[in-house]
């Protein structure tokens, strides 16, 4: 899996928990940072289903149980990705160990606080990301608000279809895995053959290393996508 090649020192199979296969229950650190993101989500939606003044327990996809919230959920598929594509992010962006999170007395995983602050801050940059949203660019927040509207007003008649359409991220990013390996790996006579100067290779190696992000500039990727 993509976590597997970004963070092979954290052990991940699947969307699970310790006991009974709830995801609540982290069994490991990439579980632990999907149910905070998710649950993050989870709490943003509900505050706009609650001001619109929705029934979280009626659903569409999830089953009706009035002790939960099925709407939250069905909702929640819609934006379930941006969550997704952050705790990528910050695995990419910073080095963390197992030592950046809490095993509980019934050997859960739980976050520090350092790192829910990370994951908090990189949710909260993506959903300000604006994007193309009929005919108009908008934050994700404003859309997921609009979309919750949508169905407010189809569930009341006021509108006779309802369409949900939630527009992708565009990924501006240059320092893919085979560059970051091809960066690791060049010999000073590859470099010297590419004409890369000796002290942007340790930078953008050190960075690496270091589990940051690069900046490759044109120049630089030019010469690096001739080997």
């Amino acid at each position: 899996t993509i976590f597997a090649k970004i963070s092979p020192k954290f052990i991940f199979e699947a969307r699970k928990g310790k006991e009974n296969n709830r995801n609540y229950n982290a069994a490991d650190e990439i579980n632990a940072l999907l149910n905070y993101g998710y649950a993050i989500l989870e709490s943003e939606i509900k505050k706009i289903v609650n001001t619109i003044g929705l029934d979280p327990a009626i659903g569409y996809l999830h089953e009706i149980y009035q002790s939960k919230t099925p709407l939250i959920y069905d909702i929640q598929e819609l934006f379930r990705w941006i969550i997704d594509l952050s705790v990528i992010q910050l695995l990419q962006s910073t080095k963390l160990n197992k030592s950046d999170f809490i095993l509980t007395e019934n050997y859960n995983i739980r976050l520090k606080n350092t790192v829910a602050s990370l994951l908090i801050n990189t949710i909260k940059d993506n959903f300000n990301i604006k994007v193309p949203y009929n005919g108009k660019k908008y934050h994700y927040h404003n859309i997921l608000s609009d979309i919750i509207t949508k169905l407010s007003y189809f569930i009341v008649d006021k509108n006779n279809k309802i369409e949900f359409n939630v527009p992708n991220i565009t990924l501006s990013r240059n320092d893919t895995l085979n560059l970051k390996n091809k960066i690791l790996k060049m010999t000073p006579q590859q470099r010297k053959r590419l004409g890369i100067n000796k002290s942007t290779l340790f930078y953008m190696r050190k960075n690496i290393i270091n589990g940051k992000n690069i900046k490759i500039y044109d120049k630089t990727l030019s010469k690096l996508n001739l080997d």
